[in-house]
């Protein structure tokens, strides 16, 4: 006699529906899990016997063969427990059940407590997800996981506290209504997410500023250059408050990786602002790709959408800037491990900022620089060439006046700022509409042959600029995206080299050393 109960598991991001096969016999009484599962799910047959005794139902004298289907797929972690519960409970009571027809459309989530209560589950925002796009709609959830899935349209929840509540349930002893009214996120409270720093707050710095307007309108990578207290790092965390907000697709996309990683909680049950991620220079390569030895993403996929901020770039390894080379291009980040394979999201908007070299003042104007020329040279090489190529925007940020700095003057805000930022996406959303790009700066070669058009001005700009300063093919690129966006904050259906060559302004490298 065998009865099958349906869960999910993911790898990564990628979802695998998992059939829970329980066999009956009369062999010696025992449980057996079998097909791939990890150790923690072994040991669920100890918290199965416990949930069953404590909940006062009796399990008959005989071996239960637990089958976790497919047999290529390697199970992980605790949330298997309840459907492994629930195919017991059936295959022990299957004449008692009314509608026992209705049990495959469930797909059941939860680990099991010794006093048969049913715990919080992790990962279980990409695994819901995922069992979406294969059309379930009907999810058995512990209460404490409601919070993920309360903004989430079009399914049904069915959230227990408790084994003995859902076993009432599938006895149709108490009929459970789901949930399926859903939450605004305009409901989450955004008090428990730190503020950004207003522009408005940042005195001068005119030039850098509409930089940084531009790389925001465009999600563009962006790299200041310049003496220590320039305002680099005030800048940057700036930046997070004039970019556009994220859609709701966005939202889910960038909470499944939150899930993965444990970070969602009652109090924050998505991730609704773009994310704001500083990296501390003596951080590991390994720690910036996946965390642990296992396949769990960290700071590149954790900025998905949003902002990873490297400060003091050249304090950091060349070997460890080096992994951001992969992602910077490709927009995602590929972990291979013993356990496997999996590739998670990474579309974020590297902003990074560090001094011209080691005392900081090379080429400062108020300031003496006491490095010689190879030290310089040397300090400055921690940032290979085509690390620099995959930077769109390369910014010297000088020391504002200080006599500026002192003056009573109004300077416009980030909120006033982002109107304009939108204005410019929204003219980018409209060109790259039934396309998967998002900005100008997720452009590839051949997007920009179909989508931009370009003069034989602006040809014959880029070819004079690209001979005499020796370009890759890359920079060109680069820069003619850059140009799109500065024609986009304007209003301007067409690129002309006025905008091209304000993009080459912004690809400045007199701090750097040449040889």
């Amino acid at each position: 006699m065998i009865w099958t109960t349906k869960t999910f598991t993911n790898i990564g991001l990628q979802g695998y529906e998992i059939l829970v096969e329980a066999d009956l016999n009369k062999s010696v009484p025992n449980i057996e899990i079998i097909w791939l599962p990890d150790a923690a799910i072994k040991e669920s047959k100890e918290r199965l016997r416990a949930t069953f005794r404590n909940a006062g139902i009796e399990l008959p004298n005989r071996k239960y063969v637990l089958n976790l289907a497919p047999s290529d797929i390697k199970k992980v972690w605790t949330s298997f427990d309840l459907s492994m519960a629930v195919a017991i409970f059936i295959l022990i009571n299957e004449w008692k059940l009314a509608h026992i027809s209705d049990i495959p459309r469930y797909l059941f989530f939860g680990e099991l407590g010794l006093d048969w209560s049913i715990k919080r589950v992790n990962w279980l925002l990409p695994s819901v997800i995922s069992a979406i796009k294969k059309w379930y709609k009907d999810f058995v959830i512990p209460k404490d996981n409601l919070y993920e899935l309360e903004y989430i349209s079009g399914i049904n929840i069915y959230p227990f506290e408790t084994f003995i509540d859902l076993v009432d349930f599938l006895s149709w002893k108490v009929d459970v209504q789901p949930i399926n009214t859903v939450k605004s996120i305009s409901d989450i409270n955004l008090s428990t997410i730190d503020s950004n720093i207003d522009f408005e707050n940042i005195k001068g710095q005119i030039i850098a500023k509409r930089a940084m307007w531009i790389a925001a309108a465009g999600l563009h990578n962006v790299l200041m250059v310049w003496a220590p207290w320039s305002g680099k790092t005030m800048l940057s965390k700036a930046l997070q408050s004039v970019l556009p907000p994220l859609s709701f697709d966005e939202i889910l996309e960038v909470s499944q990786i939150y899930s993965v990683i444990w970070k969602l909680n009652k109090d924050l049950p998505l991730i609704v602002k773009r994310p704001f991620r500083q990296v501390h220079h003596t951080a590991s390569k390994i720690s910036i790709v996946w965390w642990w030895s296992n396949l769990t993403p960290w700071e590149v996929s954790l900025a998905h959408k949003g902002i990873l901020f490297f400060d003091e770039l050249t304090e950091f390894p060349r070997e460890t800037l080096e992994v951001l080379r992969q992602p910077l291009e490709d927009k995602n980040v590929s972990i291979s491990r013993v356990s496997g394979s999996v590739i998670y999201p990474a579309n974020f908007m590297f902003v990074a900022s560090m001094n011209p070299c080691k005392c900081g003042y090379y080429k400062d104007m108020e300031k003496h620089c006491t490095c010689g020329a190879n030290e310089i040279k040397k300090y400055q090489s921690k940032i290979s060439g085509p690390l620099l190529d995959r930077i769109d925007m390369i910014l010297e940020i000088p020391r504002e006046n200080i006599n500026n700095l002192l003056e009573n003057i109004k300077w416009e805000s980030s909120e006033s700022i982002k109107q304009k930022v939108m204005k410019a996406r929204n003219i980018q959303k409209e060109r790259f509409k039934n396309t998967n790009i998002s900005s100008n700066a997720g452009m590839t070669s051949r997007d920009i042959d179909q989508y931009i058009l370009l003069s034989s001005e602006a040809k014959d700009f880029l070819a004079n600029v690209a001979n005499k300063l020796t370009l890759s093919p890359r920079l060109v690129h680069r820069i003619i995206k850059l140009g799109r966006t500065i024609a986009d904050m304007e209003g301007d259906e067409n690129l002309q080299v006025k905008y091209l060559a304000e993009a080459m302004q912004y690809r400045s490298r007199t701090m750097f050393v040449s040889g």
